[in-house]
């Protein structure tokens, strides 16, 4: 107001126009840098949206693509397990067919085992089936019996398999209903004195066993005996098992002429 007062009249009016014309312009200008600005930032902003709906479809795809990726892992996580029960199925039933197997051959040569003693060969013959696997020399042909056994049989079964025995037996007796158990008094004798070691007891007279170390004993003791050596006893012991079926054949005799 100042300034104003002190112009002169003259000089108002034009200075006026031109710092309304200077006024305007700067006006026009700070309009164009809004509006252009603006326009820029719409711009971008419409960028950023078609960028944001690009980006909004590719997190789509890339949720689907992950989901389905989950899926298949899943689905591979199930398949890798139920192979490997498979597998663990397949080998339990392998082991047990196996196992089956085996028990089956066992029985197999348990059913086919067999000794066969032949007086006119001399000999203790090892069967499994009809072949001989094993012959075995005996001492006593015909086996001899002590004790007052009994004649030999033509064929007996093995009831006992014993490392050492010793000849006296336990006895057990039913006395008005209950059983009495006398154990066999082996005095100072040693426990295999009269039979050896490696006895095989059968269901007839017939004992076979190692050599006697007290050939007192084992002559008192009633039985038949064919006379083996320490390692056809072993050789036998190991080879038979209970239930084993022992045939004797005799030595054909001559007829008379």
């Amino acid at each position: 107001m100042e300034l104003k007062e002190k112009l002169p009249g003259k000089l108002r009016g034009p200075l006026l126009a031109v710092l309304g014309a200077a006024l305007l312009a700067l006006l026009w200008y700070a309009d164009r840098e809004v509006t252009s600005r603006l326009a820029a930032a719409r711009a971008d902003l419409a960028r950023l949206e078609a960028s944001v709906a690009v980006s909004s479809a590719s997190l789509e795809d890339l949720r689907a693509m992950r989901d389905l990726k989950l899926k298949d892992l899943a689905d591979h996580k199930k398949a890798l397990m139920d192979r490997a029960r498979s597998k663990k199925a397949v080998y339990e039933t392998g082991v047990a067919l196996q196992e089956e197997k085996r028990l089956l051959e066992k029985q197999l040569e348990i059913m086919t085992t067999y000794l066969q003693i032949k007086e006119e060969t001399g000999k203790i013959s090892l069967m499994r089936g009809d072949h001989s696997l094993k012959d075995f020399p005996f001492s006593f042909t015909p086996p001899k019996a002590f004790g007052g056994a009994a004649n030999m049989p033509a064929s007996a079964r093995v009831v006992s398999k014993e490392r050492f025995a010793h000849p006296e037996r336990g006895k057990v007796q039913a006395d008005d209903g209950k059983l009495t158990w006398e154990p066999p008094q082996v005095g100072k004798d040693p426990r295999s004195g009269g039979l050896g070691e490696y006895v095989l007891f059968t269901d007839g007279p017939l004992i076979v066993h190692g050599p006697p170390p007290n050939k007192t004993l084992h002559e008192a003791y009633p039985h038949i005996c064919a006379g083996v050596t320490a390692y056809t006893a072993k050789r036998l012991f190991e080879s038979t098992f209970i239930g084993t079926k022992i045939i004797y054949e005799a030595k054909k005799k001559t007829p008379a002429r």
